[in-house]
């Protein structure tokens, strides 16, 4: 096992490496001797250079946002999306294959707007009675269009 690992031999290795060391730094010894070269490498590395120290950090400014905050966004960008939905129905020029899209949008906005206005407080009761009338007039709308109401 001594041949596989070579134990004694690395042993040994380090044995001569440390003996070397401390001769090469006359009376200091081993551990003593290497602290005190490093102390003084850093001594003469800072007489030479100057360093300033450290001010204050500056934080960025976060927008944080409240959940009333998003369910307003949310609210809007519904209102707006069914204006223009409503603006492409009386437009004669635009093809019910070209508003289906917007249609799917608009299925998809007002179901995350219900969602959101679920994490609402008591407090927050206009904005929900707000928020849920408009997701429920995009819902129908979606609904009237895939039953076939405007063909």
């Amino acid at each position: 096992m001594t041949q596989i690992n070579n134990i004694q031999g690395i042993t040994q290795i380090l044995d001569n490496q440390s003996t070397q060391v401390a001769k090469t730094h006359g009376q200091a010894q081993g551990f003593e001797s290497l602290l005190n070269s490093a102390l003084e490498k850093t001594q003469e590395s800072e007489e030479g250079t100057q360093i300033s120290e450290l001010g204050e950090i500056p934080t960025l400014n976060f927008d944080i946002q409240t959940v009333s905050s998003i369910v307003t966004d949310k609210t809007d960008k519904l209102l707006n999306s069914l204006e223009s939905y409503a603006s492409q129905l009386d437009d004669a020029s635009v093809s019910l294959k070209d508003i289906e899209p917007a249609l799917e949008e608009l299925n998809a906005d007002a179901a995350s707007l219900l969602e959101e206005t679920l994490s609402l407080g008591e407090d927050d009761q206009d904005l929900i009675d707000i928020a849920t009338s408009t997701a429920v007039t995009a819902k129908t709308e979606y609904l009237k269009f895939q039953r076939g109401d405007y063909l």
